[in-house]
């Protein structure tokens, strides 16, 4: 059965970091004010599944209530993208985070992660919980989390909608979330410049690690698995393309031998000014690589 086409939008390329982000503020791709032409695009292009990141940051600027503009702007492209078919995976971090938790100590501290992060994922589940298809509360799981806050967001957000347990290209724990996840996700790397030439040498190499992991996983884990995340992380729109098709190549091959790909999603969906080239250029065109992803 083939894989579901989905795609990401990450607060770095689509919104921008916000002042109150860790990160400091940065310019996004103008889906802020073009989200309703971008998400119609996007289920035009043939995209069937979007993992959408709720920005930690500016939904939770000061710690224990959610902004109220931003909330009910998150609502309305959630519900806006399901009512024409767009299946919502609602991803909690990727990449930025509150300022005011990075003073706490951040995900690198313990108490502070154990402590605040699933008060936000309450927070979350309850606003946008009867919105949504699917979490991954991670874009990436920190790879040397402590376990408590994995297990207190999966008894938060288990039991209603999938749950997705995203690791890193280099994190080979499957088993440490096998009684806490409904499907396993994996974030496939591309190491490359992304200016640089990529030949066929460099995309066997890559392919072969995408399928190991791909087997690895289905091997280790009675679950599905989907590409939680992959960017072909280049900038010339010709190889991106080239990128995407030993990519799905790769799934392919890894269905036709058993393993249950579900979905994978590609990012970013939408260029920024700085970002790789995604599905849709900055002026909304098609690129090579969306034509060679959708068909």
């Amino acid at each position: 059965m083939p894989f579901r086409r989905g795609t990401a939008l990450p607060t770095s390329t689509t919104l921008g970091y916000a002042d109150a982000s860790d990160l400091g503020p940065t310019a996004g791709n103008g889906f802020y004010t073009r989200w309703p032409d971008d998400l119609a695009a996007l289920q035009e292009l043939g995209i069937t599944d979007v993992r959408l990141t709720l920005d930690w940051a500016r939904l939770q600027p000061a710690p224990g209530h959610l902004d109220e503009d931003w909330s009910e702007r998150f609502a309305q492209i959630v519900a806006a993208a399901d009512a024409i078919g767009l299946r919502v995976w609602a991803t909690l971090h990727d990449g930025s985070m509150p300022r005011w938790f990075d003073n706490e100590g951040g995900l690198d501290d313990d108490e502070a992660f154990t402590r605040w992060w699933p008060r936000w994922v309450e927070l979350a589940a309850e606003e946008f919980g009867d919105h949504v298809r699917g979490w991954v509360p991670f874009a990436e799981i920190p790879r040397d989390a402590p376990p408590r806050p994995w297990r207190d967001t999966w008894g938060i957000l288990a039991g209603v909608h999938p749950v997705v347990a995203s690791l890193g290209p280099d994190d080979a724990s499957f088993e440490r979330y096998t009684d806490t996840l409904d499907v396993l996700g994996l974030v496939l790397p591309a190491d490359w410049d992304r200016d640089g030439s990529v030949g066929d040498r460099e995309l066997d190499l890559a392919s072969e690690r995408w399928g190991r992991r791909l087997r690895d996983a289905a091997d280790a884990v009675d679950a599905p698995v989907l590409v939680s995340k992959f960017c072909p992380c280049h900038d010339d729109a010709v190889t991106a393309s080239g990128i995407v098709g030993r990519l799905i190549e790769s799934l392919d091959d890894a269905i036709a031998d058993g393993v249950g790909v579900d979905a994978c999603f590609l990012e970013p969906a939408i260029s920024a000014p700085d970002s790789p080239v995604g599905l849709l250029d900055g002026d909304r065109a098609r690129t090579p690589a969306a034509e060679r992803y959708v068909a």
